[in-house]
């Protein structure tokens, strides 16, 4: 009797501070349930207003046809987009191409102008030989070798005298320059080299 008569007026107080410690959380769930009906209020408000003057207006089938046509725009769009990337891959592949063959074109350049300048060289030589051919030079002697040999006189029969004999044999050799080939002319001069020389045969 005694324990159940001290718990019983324990139980309203357990209560009370059970609540004290929800109650403001629960007041809190409480106002921001009535702010959002109240926000859902005014969104269904303004959703019949909207519907209501779209209704009245004449182009309003125009606009709800052109919004359903929005997938198909979508859709082009996306071709489009694919498309223009299509072209970029295909227009760098281009300039590289122009690059490859303007860099052959320059070598090609370079080798025409190459082989011009070897046949401009050639013409030019071809006809140098042919002006010299037509115009040739005025003639000049070239090598020409005079030998002069000076043969040993015969003993005259008379001559007694052993100085009286005495010869010598002198070669000269001239050069010149002429166009024709070489040519030795040879002649014999009798030179008599004697001082003690007296009487030779008449």
């Amino acid at each position: 009797m005694e324990l159940s008569e001290n718990i019983n007026p324990a139980i309203p107080l357990l209560s009370e501070g059970f609540l004290a410690h929800f109650i403001p959380t629960l007041t809190q769930v409480e106002e921001q349930l009535r702010e959002l009906e109240r926000r859902q209020k005014l969104l269904l408000e303004e959703m019949k207003t909207t519907k209501t003057r779209m209704e009245n207006q004449d182009n309003y089938e125009y606009i709800a046809l052109s919004f359903s046509k929005i997938p198909q725009y979508h859709e082009k769009l996306q071709y489009i987009r694919n498309t223009m990337i299509s072209m970029l891959s295909r227009s760098k592949n281009l300039n590289q191409r122009v690059s490859q063959l303007k860099i052959m074109k320059e070598q090609q350049l370079a080798q025409i102008a190459e082989i011009q300048k070897r046949e401009r060289n050639f013409d030019q030589t071809v006809l140098a030989a042919k002006i010299v051919e037509n115009n040739p030079p005025p003639s000049v002697p070239k090598a020409v070798v005079v030998s002069t040999k000076i043969s040993k006189k015969k003993k005259k029969d008379k001559t007694k005298d052993k100085g009286k004999g005495k010869e010598k044999v002198v070669r000269r050799e001239i050069e010149f320059s002429s166009s024709s080939t070489t040519s030795v002319v040879e002649s014999k001069i009798e030179v008599t080299k004697d001082t003690s020389f007296e009487k030779t045969e008449g």
